[in-house]
């Protein structure tokens, strides 16, 4: 099985329509990222791909998360008691152990911040105010 199909049948399943479209185009953005090596592709798709799963949605199966994106997966997932920019830092923390994690943050920043029509002053900022950790 491939990791990109497992990934899109599991958004498709768990994403509601909103989120399944923001995690599309997470995944051309980063399939955009000419710095990422063509060795990483795949798994940085993916991700882009998963990365809302298992903070948004009913998804808990763990068990079957392919071995190769697991850790990646719980890296880019906030957790509930989890401030926003110690998230932030933990991610610019593993930047050169995991940097498909680091890749999807940055484009699903800059996804969050396109999205005018629903983007609050309030989301502005959050995502303003962590770009600096992540540059």
């Amino acid at each position: 099985m491939s990791l990109i199909g497992y990934a899109l049948r599991q958004a498709k399943e768990y994403y509601d329509n909103d989120t399944y479209d923001h995690a599309i185009r997470v995944a051309i953005n980063v399939a955009d990222n000419p710095l990422i090596p063509d060795k990483l592709m795949d798994l940085s798709i993916s991700l882009a791909i998963m990365h809302d799963l298992l903070e948004d949605t009913s998804y808990e199966e763990y068990n079957t998360i392919p071995r190769e994106i697991e850790r990646s997966l719980k890296l880019i997932t906030k957790t509930k008691n989890e401030k926003y920019k110690e998230y932030i830092k933990e991610i610019a923390f593993y930047k050169e152990e995991n940097p498909e994690v680091y890749w999807v943050k940055i484009a699903d920043i800059k996804d969050h911040l396109e999205q005018t029509k629903t983007l609050t002053e309030e989301l502005k900022n959050k995502y303003l105010e962590a770009l600096p950790y992540l540059l």
